[in-house]
């Protein structure tokens, strides 16, 4: 066989290749389409159930559909599990508790805690997300194992689920889960803050981690969810932690828990001593706290020579009523011309606008 010949002969398989790929890609898509209008049917059929399911007291009202939905056919419950997977993640109480006796009963329990050691990484993500669904207390054990799955996903998904499971001894493992980078910073404080209280003694404990990043999410999970018991252990935080940015959250957080001993300390920390960062983000928590004994200090920052604290200053003078207002006023009297008195004209502004009033215009400046 000469070289045309051979030449002809790799294009006519190849051709043929090509054919019998698309003939493939075609049947497969249509087999596809076939399968989902056949699920979609069954479970057209079946989603009353669902709805009468969910919608009952939780008493002998879900009884009928509990059963009958536990004793569908494999192909049409297939059809049916994704929709009320689906619900579970988007009802509480009675309607909750309903599906998730409902998915016991169909064994997806015991089949997503299998699914944990699979070998395809998205079968491994898919049972940790549906185990965290569940809320099981059991799942806890297996879905912390999780967190040190090669796949981000898979470990995303775990930490993701042990927020859901709501277990007391999970948050250690979920903040040490950021190590090295494995889980991002925002999923780990989400779950610690789904924990809730139960959370906080691993948080307190972790204000003295050597790892900034950890200690910077407890200091941010403790003051979202107002964590007051613990402001002593934020305040001293803020006032010697090694890294600005744990600083700058503590003081952000004290501004939301909002008790004396967060006074005291954001004061402090407006003070020259403290790095630029943290002052400007204590002047701005300030106001947060809402307490009028901060005008002072707040009325002295106005004439700061940073901007920003000063800037953060004003805007937290017009959220203090009256006392600010009056220590406004003098500001725009007695230091006219100055940057201070452009702060504190801006901060009379937005009280006009929150009022409903014509904001009031600035003095000539002084010549």
């Amino acid at each position: 066989m000469n070289t045309a010949q051979l030449v002809s002969l790799s294009i006519a398989v190849l051709a043929v290749a090509v054919v019998l790929l698309g003939l493939v890609i075609v049947t497969g898509r249509a087999l596809n389409r076939q399968r989902e209008r056949r699920d979609a049917r069954l479970s057209a059929d079946v989603r009353p159930l669902l709805m009468e399911l969910i919608g009952g007291d939780g008493g002998d009202e879900i009884s009928e559909p509990l059963l009958l939905l536990a004793a569908l056919d494999e192909r049409v419950w297939r059809a049916v599990e994704p929709s009320a997977i689906s619900m579970l993640g988007k009802v509480s109480g009675n309607a909750r508790v309903a599906l998730v006796r409902l998915l016991e009963q169909r064994g997806l329990a015991r089949t997503a805690s299998r699914d944990l050691s699979g070998l395809s990484a998205v079968r491994r993500a898919v049972a940790a997300h549906v185990l965290g669904l569940l809320g099981h207390a059991e799942a806890a054990f297996p879905l912390v194992r999780m967190l040190s799955d090669r796949n981000p996903e898979v470990r995303a998904a775990a930490v993701r689920g042990l927020g859901q499971v709501g277990a007391a001894g999970a948050a250690g493992p979920i903040i040490s889960s950021m190590t090295g980078g494995r889980v991002p910073f925002q999923l780990v404080a989400q779950a610690l803050i789904r924990l809730g209280p139960k959370a906080r003694p691993a948080l307190v404990e972790t204000l003295s981690d050597g790892d900034p990043a950890k200690r910077a999410v407890a200091v941010e999970v403790l003051g979202l969810t107002g964590a007051v018991e613990n402001a002593r252990a934020l305040v001293d935080v803020l006032a010697g932690d090694s890294s600005a940015d744990v600083r700058v959250r503590a003081a952000r957080a004290l501004g939301r828990l909002g008790t004396p001993v967060c006074l005291d300390a954001l004061i402090h920390a407006t003070g020259p001593d403290h790095p630029h960062a943290v002052r400007v983000e204590a002047a701005s928590a300030l106001g947060d706290l809402g307490s009028p004994r901060a005008v002072p200090t707040l009325q002295q920052l106005l004439a700061d020579s940073h901007y920003h604290v000063a800037h953060n200053a004003a805007r937290s003078l017009a959220r203090l009523g009256k006392p600010a207002t009056a220590a406004l006023t003098e500001t725009v009297a007695e230091r006219a011309g100055t940057p201070a008195a452009s702060h504190a004209w801006e901060a009379l502004a937005i009280q006009d606008l929150q009022a409903g009033r014509l904001p009031r215009l600035p003095a000539p400046a002084a010549r």
